[in-house]
This record gives C-alpha cells, structure tokens and sequence, in this order.
C-alpha cells in the first residue's frame, strides 16, 4: 500500500501546475461540503467557487484536447493566424448577440427564459442556504430534462450584473460561446491540415465567420437558449477521435473522452442522439479499418476495455436521467410539436439553412471524401448526423435549437469545402473565392434580420428570422402585472389563459424583472394537451384572465370558452376588469369565488374527454384526486 501512494504521489506530482490546482480545488470543495460550516453560511461563495472550477476543469480540458489533437505543435496562442482570427470573431460574435437582444425591446416566453429562470433558481436557492443549493443543483443535474449544468459557467459575471435576460444571454455568449468557438476553430484546424498550402490567415477569419453569422445558431442564441455550449464538447470528441483507432490505450486522450462525453450528456437531453450515433458510427469505422490492418481483436478489446468502464460511468451517476429517458414516451408527451417524420424534417433544413450553405457543405463532404485523412471522419461524421436525426425525429421534429445535433456535420464539412478554397494555386482565386463565401455569410446574416424591405424571399439564404421586434405594448402588459401585485399577495396567484398573438402566461410572468416574483405568482397557461394537462390553477387561483379567442380543439380556447359563455364553470367567477392588449386583444379578469362542486367537475371532464382517453393522469384522474382533496378537507 506505501508503494501505492509513493506511486500516485510521483503521478500526481508529474502533473501540470494548473491541473494539481484544479484537483485541489475539488478535493478542497469536496471538503467544505462534507465540513457544513461554509456550505450553511456561504452559498454565493459556493457558487464562484464551482463557477471557478467548472471554467478551470473547461480550460484544462481545451488546453490538452490541443495537446494531443496538434502534438508537436505550438500552443494556439503562439499560433498568430489562429489566435487573431479566434479573438477578433469572438469579440464580433459577443458583439452581434449583444447587440440583437439589446436592440430587440420584447417579453421572453417558454423556452426563451427556461435557462433564465432556471439561473435565478440557482442563486436564490444557494442565497438561502448551501444545503439547498447543493440539494437543487443534484436535483437539477441527475433528474431533470433542462438541468442547471450550463447555468454554472454563466454564473460569473452575470451574478455581479442587473438580474435581466438581455444580461444573461450577453454573459452567457462570453462564457459560454467563446470557448465553443475555439473548440470548433480547433476543428477547423484540423481539417485544414489536411489540405495542402491552405492560407489561414484566410480561412479561420472565414471559419469564425461561418460560425458567428449563422442564423441556425443566432436564433437560439438571441432568445435565451445557451444550448450551443454543447458543441463545445462535440468539438472535443471529433478532435480525439479524428486519427484515434484503438491500437493502444492512451488514458490521456480517453480521460478526455470521457469527461466531454460526460459533459454533453449534462448540457441537453437531445445531444444524446448525436452521441449514440457518433459512437456507433465511429466504432463500426475503428473496427472496419482494425480488420483490415489485421488487428480487429486487439483493437476490440482496447475499445471494449474503455467503452464499459465508460458507458457505467455514465449511466451509473446519471441513471435518474437514463431511466426518465427510456421509461417517458417523448413521443407522446411532445405530440404538440411534432410536425412530421424525417422526410418533412429534412425538408425543414432546407429551408432553415438554405440551398447556398447547404451546397458548401455538400462541396465540402465530396472534397473530405476525396482525401484520404479525412475520409474515414467525414464518413462518419455523415452518417452520425444521418443516425441523429433520424432517432430524434421519431418522436420530435428539429427546431432551431434542437437542430443544433447537425452541427458537427453542417460545420466540419463547410469547413473543408472553406479549406479547399483558401489552398487553391492562384493567390487571386483564393483571394476572390474566400471573399465571395464571406459576402455569402455576411449577406446570409443580415437577410435573416428580415429588415422591412431590405430582404430577400428565396429558398437560396436561410429563412430563419433573428427577430428584431421592438414591442409598443410594454405599458399595456404592465397594467395587468401593476393588477396583480396591487390586489394579490405573494403567496397568491393569477392564472392568465392565453397563448396567441405574442401573449402567453410567461410573457406576463417574466415581463418585470423589478419584481420577480411575477414569476410564482403568475401560473403559465396550459397549452400543451401531452404536456400541461387539466389546469387546476384555473380552481386555486385568486384570479382567472381569459379571452375571447375560443379556438377549439385547444386547451387555451376551452377554458376561454367555459369562463366568457354560460357554462356549469362560469357561475364559480365574478367579472372584475379587463386590460386591452395589442392586436384587438381583450384580457377578460375573473375572481374565483367558490370552491368547484361535482357539476363543474363533471364538465371539464366532458370538455376534456377527447384528451382524457389518451392522458386519463393529466384530466379525469387529476381532478378527481383534487376533488377528493377537497372532500377529505
């Protein structure tokens, strides 16, 4: 045992300087927690401490990715083309995403403030106690679809900055897109290696271009969703396994492996398609290439020796999200967003990326497999985007955000189509081809803008739009949120049923930030028949606010309907005022004054019988557990 410990210690001592820091730091915090003092007394310390550690753990893990993906090489900072191109687009992409959500005046809904919401959660829950916090952070990480793993690297300096979404979505492009778009230069890098007499002081501009001006990315970007962080570590992966075949174990580049692997799991739900495609992809192609060099069992078991302890590693932490994956039938419960299968999904990109980035990628998937060291990644890096979203649109159809799993395949083969075009003979060609793909982006970029007027309506650019509405009827939502907290308190709440015409409960709910407490006082409409189910906010709210948009067949209309017509509901609600809202929308405000009888029941379970036959757990048999609620009260 002595040996033992002498051994590690030397390992150890072996090591890096700021990887025996990071190590301390954890062992450190590790023993602060299990201590209690600091972790009951100083929660905000606890949250720039694991801020500290997850920005330290990211740079390590970049920082040697480099190591082995360039070996030889000089560090990136040392490497003038890479680094001015790197730090003049970040510094424009910071700017564009800044400058989009500062100049938009508008309410953010739905997912748009998910991850906001989900930032606010963390620091109250850390400001109250540590415990807590600590508790809601593993609640968050091990069992929830939207965990708070990427709201620990935007916690600084957004902790120190006014508690808005436009200030949360500018840290998090600091914090969070930055070093995504230095892993994905990095990839860039590596296909440009591949190509003889590429001039990089051309083509990173072009790729940091490519990147930071594309709409795909811009969108979710704009509105509070930071889920491109989670190409940062599929940028890891591909560097890794680009020229990795398993003839022998190297636990460096596999310890790496693991943690981006690990990581994207955390960032979101849907990166796991990518990740069941990439690796069956690549580990088909590491076998096939294995038997072919006559070493299939050797690198088999190499694969398998790293491929179980890995998969446990993962799956064991991490088994709540695992099990809530294979036991929920997403299909169902997201039957409301799914637009089609594959075939009107693929159509969708077309007309997401349009025909002209589509064409550079496809240039660049021919010219990668015309090399014979790009072949085998660019194969798979095909056939996993293929296998990605073929699994995913079986039960969702790919929205901006979610489309983000085709971006390992969209990138790396712009990319080499980019490279290839900065490495022809003619210095002019180079020069005229480089300038017309940037125009390409730069006029791709501002199209999506849809400035009245001054855009184009064609299959051939993207038809995304980054949105730059600048709402008038701020005063007239503050009328409804000055009702509110003028005639509620805290511990009470308004249901507000609407969901059309740029309102919805949310918009109401996160419209004020000088009083967040909006966001528990204002219960979010139920829209979503798989998801939402019967509201019973409608029943233990102080207030109801509805319209007079009665579109049947949704939950929004019905419940619409049963307050503003002559219904067994109706006569349990007392008409107090109404609030004119833009478009000729009127918000009718109602007070609950009785607890619901058995006739009221009864008919919300009529209403809702169409529904209730495929989700009996979100309608008939809600209510009756509230109304037995009532009954044993």
């Amino acid at each position: 045992m002595p040996a033992l410990f002498h051994r590690l210690r030397c390992a150890f001592a072996a090591q890096t300087l700021s990887l025996r820091l990071f190590v301390w730091g954890v062992l450190l915090l590790g023993a602060v927690l299990a201590g209690g003092a600091l972790t009951a007394y100083g929660g905000t310390v606890l949250v720039i401490w694991l801020w500290v550690l997850c920005m330290g753990g990211l740079c390590l893990l970049l920082a040697e990715t480099w190591r082995i993906a360039f070996p030889g090489q000089q560090p990136f900072y040392r490497d003038r083309a890479f680094r001015n191109a790197f730090v003049i687009g970040a510094a424009v992409g910071v700017a564009v995403i800044a400058g989009l959500v500062l100049y938009r005046r508008t309410v953010y809904s739905e997912d748009g403030i998910n991850y906001y919401a989900k930032q606010s959660l963390l620091f109250s829950s850390f400001a109250s106690n540590g415990f807590y916090g600590v508790r809601t952070l593993l609640d968050s990480i091990l069992t929830a679809d939207y965990k708070m793993f990427m709201n620990l690297f935007i916690s600084i300096p957004y902790l120190f900055l006014p508690r808005t979404v436009n200030c949360f979505m500018a840290c998090y492009a600091l914090t969070c897109f930055v070093p995504m778009w230095f892993a994905l230069l990095a990839v860039a890098k590596r296909a440009a290696d591949a190509f003889a007499g590429v001039r990089r002081g051309l083509y990173y501009p072009l790729c940091m271009a490519c990147m930071v001006l594309w709409p795909m990315f811009l969108w979710p970007a704009t509105h509070g969703m930071p889920d491109a962080f989670g190409l940062t570590f599929a940028a890891v992966i591909l560097l890794l396994t680009a020229d990795y075949r398993f003839d022998r174990l190297e636990p460096r580049r596999l310890v790496c492996l693991f943690a981006a692997t690990f990581a994207l799991v955390l960032t979101r739900r849907w990166y796991m398609f990518w990740i069941l495609a990439y690796y069956l992809c690549y580990a088909a192609a590491v076998l096939l290439g294995a038997a072919r060099r006559r070493g299939f069992g050797r690198v088999l078991c190499n694969l398998l020796k790293f491929g179980i302890p890995a998969v446990i590693g993962v799956v064991v932490p991490l088994l709540p999200t695992f099990v809530t994956a294979l036991t929920t039938d997403y299909a169902d419960i997201y039957g409301a967003f799914y637009g089609g299968g594959l075939l009107v999904n693929l159509q969708a990109q077309l007309g997401r990326q349009g025909w002209l980035f589509l064409a550079l990628c496809l240039a660049g998937l021919v010219l990668a497999l015309a090399k014979p060291a790009l072949r085998g990644p660019a194969a798979v890096l095909a056939l996993s985007g293929a296998g990605a979203m073929a699994l995913f649109t079986r039960t969702q159809s790919l929205g901006d955000h979610q489309s983000l799993i085709l971006a390992p395949f969209y990138l790396g083969t712009a990319f080499c189509a980019l490279a290839a075009v900065c490495a022809l003979r003619r210095t002019a060609l180079a020069r005229a081809g480089a300038g017309a793909a940037a125009a390409f982006f730069v006029l791709n970029f501002a199209n999506a803008l849809r400035v009245p007027g001054a855009y184009l309506s064609t299959p051939l650019l993207s038809d995304e739009s980054l949105d730059l509405t600048r709402r008038t009827d701020l005063d007239q939502m503050a009328a409804v949120t000055d009702f509110v907290l003028q005639n509620c308190a805290q511990d009470e709440t308004v249901y507000i049923n609407i969901d059309s015409d740029g309102y919805s409960g949310t918009t109401f709910a996160f419209s004020d930030p000088a009083n967040p407490q909006l966001q528990s006082m204002i219960l979010w409409e139920s829209s979503v028949p798989s998801t939402h189910g019967f509201p019973t906010g409608i029943w233990t709210s102080k207030y109801v606010m509805v319209t007079d948009k009665f579109d049947t067949g949704t939950l929004v209309g019905d419940i619409s309907r049963a307050l503003r017509t002559d219904t067994p509901a109706a006569g349990h609600y007392q008409y107090v005022t109404e609030f004119p809202l833009a478009n000729g929308v009127t918000l009718y405000c109602y007070q609950r004054t009785s607890q619901p009888d058995q006739a009221e029941a009864d008919y919300f379970k009529t209403l809702f019988a169409g529904y209730d036959a495929r989700w009996p757990e979100l309608y008939s048999q809600r209510i009756d557990a509230y109304m037995a609620g009532l009954d044993a009260g």
